[in-house]
Formats: C-alpha cells, sequence, structure tokens
C-alpha cells in the first residue's frame, strides 16, 4: 500500500510539472490569454527562416505573433483533383494573430487594405530568421489577387519580399540577356572601336586634331607677339595720364553743368508759358483793334472803287459836280 502511494503521488507529481510546464509555455509565447484578431496570407515564394512565434510588425513595431503555416493544397483542397497544378495551390498559407491594443483604433481594415495594405516576409539580420512585416505599397503595382477558396479568416494580400523582387529581377535580366547575340555585339564593337582608331591616327578626325594644334600654336604665338603685360602696363600708363585725368576733370565739369542746367529747366519752361500765354493775349488784343480799321478800308475800296467808274463813264462831273438830290413831293 505505501509502494502503491508513493507510486501515485510520484505520478501526480510528475502531471502537475507537465501542466505547469505547458502553462508556462503557453503564458512566455504570449498567446494563451491575450486577445488578437487572426488573419491570413498566401505567399508564391519561399517563407524560410518563418515559424510558428515570429514576430509581426508594423513599421518595425511588434504588433502580432504568427499562429500557423501550411499549404494551401492541404489547408483549401480543390474539389477537382487536376486543378491542384494551378500556380494558386502551390502557395503558403500563413496565419497571424494582432493585438488590437497594439494598433490602436483603427476604422477600417478593409479600407486599408483597398488603400495598399500588403504583408511581407522580412529578414532578420543574419540570423537566417525572418518574420512579417506590415506596411502601405502602391495598390496599383500591386493589386489584390483573387482565390478560388473561401477563407477561414481575412485575408490581407502578401508582396515578395525586397529578395525575392531582386532575384526576379535578375532573372528577368538574365532572361532578357540570352537573347543577345553577343559574338556579333562584340564584332559590331570592334569594328566600332578599330573605325574610331583609324578616324583618330589617319582620317579627318586626326586632320581636324591637326588643324587644331595647328590654330593653338599660331594663337600660342600671336599672345607672345602681342605683349599682353606691356600693352596692359600702357593702358594702365594712359589711365593714370594727365590728359586722362583732364579729360575726366571736363567731364566732371560738365556734368555738374548740365545738371545745374537741368535744375534751372522747370522754371525757364515755366517762364516760357507765361510768356507765350502774355503774347497770346496781345494777339487777341491787337487782332480785335484792326477788324474795324480793316472793315473801314474795305468800305474806303469800295468807294474808291465806286469813284473811278463813275469818272471814266463822266468825267465832267468833277468840274460841274453832282446832280441835286430830287425834290421830294409835298
Amino acid at each position: 500500500m505505501e509502494q502503491s502511494g508513493a507510486a501515485l503521488r510520484t505520478g501526480l507529481f510528475v502531471l502537475g510539472g507537465i501542466i505547469a510546464l505547458i502553462a508556462m509555455i503557453f503564458i512566455l509565447s504570449g498567446n494563451a490569454f491575450r486577445a488578437g484578431v487572426t488573419y491570413e496570407s498566401y505567399f508564391r515564394e519561399s517563407v524560410q527562416g518563418l515559424d510558428v512565434g515570429s514576430s509581426v510588425k508594423f513599421r518595425g513595431v511588434t504588433i502580432g505573433k504568427v499562429t500557423d503555416i501550411g499549404l494551401v493544397s492541404a489547408e483549401y483542397p480543390p474539389q477537382n483533383v487536376a486543378d491542384l497544378v494551378k500556380p494558386v495551390y502551390h502557395e503558403v498559407v500563413v496565419r497571424f494573430r494582432v493585438d488590437p491594443n497594439k494598433l490602436g483604433r483603427v476604422n477600417s481594415l478593409t479600407q486599408a487594405i483597398l488603400h495598399g495594405l500588403r504583408v511581407q516576409v522580412a529578414p532578420q539580420g543574419i540570423t537566417g530568421l525572418a518574420y512579417l512585416e506590415l506596411s502601405f505599397v502602391n495598390p496599383t503595382t500591386h493589386p489584390i489577387p483573387p482565390v478560388p477558396w473561401h477563407p477561414h479568416n481575412t485575408v490581407i494580400p502578401s508582396v515578395p519580399s525586397t529578395l525575392t523582387q531582386v532575384q526576379d529581377a535578375v532573372q528577368t535580366f538574365l532572361s532578357n540577356m540570352s537573347g543577345v547575340k553577343f559574338d556579333q555585339t562584340v564584332k559590331v564593337l570592334t569594328s566600332l572601336v578599330d573605325t574610331f582608331n583609324q578616324e583618330i591616327t589617319t582620317g579627318d578626325a586626326h586632320q581636324a586634331i591637326a588643324n587644331a594644334n595647328a590654330l593653338l600654336g599660331t594663337l600660342n604665338t600671336q599672345m607672345r607677339q602681342a605683349d599682353l603685360p606691356a600693352t596692359t602696363a600702357s593702358i594702365r600708363t594712359l589711365a593714370d595720364g594727365t590728359q586722362t585725368r583732364a579729360i575726366l576733370d571736363r567731364l566732371d565739369r560738365t556734368s555738374r553743368a548740365l545738371a545745374l542746367a537741368t535744375a534751372a529747366m522747370p522754371q525757364l519752361l515755366a517762364q516760357t508759358q507765361a510768356t507765350i500765354a502774355e503774347a497770346n493775349r496781345s494777339t487777341a488784343t491787337v487782332t480785335r483793334q484792326i477788324i474795324p480799321i480793316l472793315h473801314n478800308l474795305d468800305q474806303a475800296t469800295a468807294n474808291l472803287d465806286e469813284l473811278s467808274e463813275t469818272l471814266k463813264h463822266n468825267p465832267a462831273i468833277v468840274l460841274r459836280g453832282g446832280p441835286p438830290p430830287p425834290e421830294t413831293p409835298r
């Protein structure tokens, strides 16, 4: 009986230790008593380095953990076995839990996804481990791909990792380069180099370079013959000479005289305008006085004309005088 009791106590102790260990694992993993929302995403690339418990980060801030990693062909098997050859069933499904307290208030995850919220696998240093990174990208460049099944959780679309994008770019470049005929390209380049070398040594380019060298030599000779330092010294001497200073003094006096004349111009213009106005008034007065005299002269001229006509027809009228005026009847 004592041995049976000891074995029972030992068994209970071991069982309690296992339960405590499991509880500690759950507590330390942070998934046992922590509220969260589960999402899932699908990756066409390898998720090497990503394990259950890996971090989910947004701009470097840990907001959740990876809870499950599997294959789409096992999680969402197609009804038709022949569809297993489609690339969509070769993807990897990754589920992760996000702590809402880490995100704060979010209006609508659907709107965030429409505006470019995506998830990608990011390497964690040089350790070989990886984590999930949430970020916003251009939704036009990375549209939401459709899936032929009904997901168990809300889907956040994925984008290729940076390493995968580099690998795809390199692979595309190599594929494009595979169609290039390098031997023909090398021949063309060799012919181009030979032609360029020939032009430099004996062709038109060589002649142009020779002409340029000759022109430079001529210019150098002309520069030496011109004696530019002596010419510069002569110009400086002329600038500092007595005649130059006298000319500058005369220009200064002339400028001051012009300034004085310019200052006196407004007064002179005012006086001229006053004189013109006075002349206009005098002219008007003389005109008013001359007009009656001109009328009288005109009348006298008419009388003389009449007298001349009368003398032509009757010269004796000067001796006899004019006939008496007719008597008026009473």
